[in-house]
């Protein structure tokens, strides 16, 4: 019993690693995107943060099925990355709605509101992969 709780958490905590190294670099490239998109190009932050998000999420998608999930035997590409994109669609719905509570309701500062908003769609995305994109 003890031998397949070890084997169970092995997997569990190395893919859990890769995610979150896969996670960390996508997400420092969604933040400097938001900065540049913002700061530089001067955009409104709610749309700067979606296309930031956007770009993150086609890059996260190539990572991810490349180093952390494996795809469910016998299902097309496209359609992994459709449910792919609309588990991501969502995760953009937190997003924004979470920016937006927080910058103009809460009145913090954009990147700041980014980190809190980060950690908590990171959750959804990984436990939402795990259901809809993994091979069981």
């Amino acid at each position: 019993m003890t031998e397949t709780i070890r084997k169970l958490f092995d997997k569990y905590f190395k893919q859990l690693r890769n995610f979150a190294f896969v996670g960390c670099t996508v997400t420092l490239l969604d933040f400097i995107m938001l900065h540049v998109f913002v700061e530089r190009v001067e955009m409104w932050y709610l749309a700067a943060a979606a296309l930031a998000f956007t770009i993150s999420t086609v890059i996260n998608y190539l990572l991810s099925m490349k180093f952390v999930f494996k795809g469910r035997e016998g299902r097309d590409k496209r359609e992994e990355f459709i449910v792919f994109a609309i588990l991501n669609l969502i995760g953009l719905g937190l997003t924004t709605l979470l920016m937006w509570l927080l910058v103009d309701k809460a009145g913090l500062y954009y990147m700041f509101a980014k980190v809190f908003t980060s950690a908590t769609v990171m959750f959804w995305s990984f436990f939402s992969r795990k259901i809809f994109l993994e091979q069981r």
